[in-house]
């Protein structure tokens, strides 16, 4: 049985418009709303084998996509190094920079949820 690796999810949101049109419907049925192999393939009226066949190629456009472009890797780098600005900053204990250290959280806040 297939086990499934949620980072295909979450680079479907960054490349799902590059995969073709049944791929990008199968990840995002199987990933994201949960279907079974079995169930994707009675809704697309396709084989179970073709569609595990076509996840598999999804899968592998979407890490191809990945090791290219690298938007989910800069983003885990971008969340990191916000994550450490919020840190650093609120070791400062000096209550005459208490607002601008406020804002440089919210800052780096909007880095982290931007993803």
């Amino acid at each position: 049985m297939l086990e499934k690796n949620f980072i295909y999810s979450i680079l479907y949101d960054y490349y799902g418009n590059l995969l073709k049109e049944n791929q990008a419907t199968i990840i995002d049925m199987y990933y994201n709303l949960d279907y079974s192999l079995s169930e994707i393939a009675e809704e697309m009226s396709i084989s179970r084998q073709g569609v595990h066949d076509a996840l598999k190629r999804a899968e592998k456009n979407l890490t191809e996509y990945e090791q290219k472009i690298k938007l989910h890797d800069k983003y885990v780098k971008f969340s990191e190094a916000a994550e450490n600005i919020i840190q650093l900053s609120s070791i400062i204990d000096d209550g005459k920079y208490k607002d601008i250290i406020e804002k440089i959280k919210l800052e780096a806040a909007k880095i982290i949820n931007e993803g």
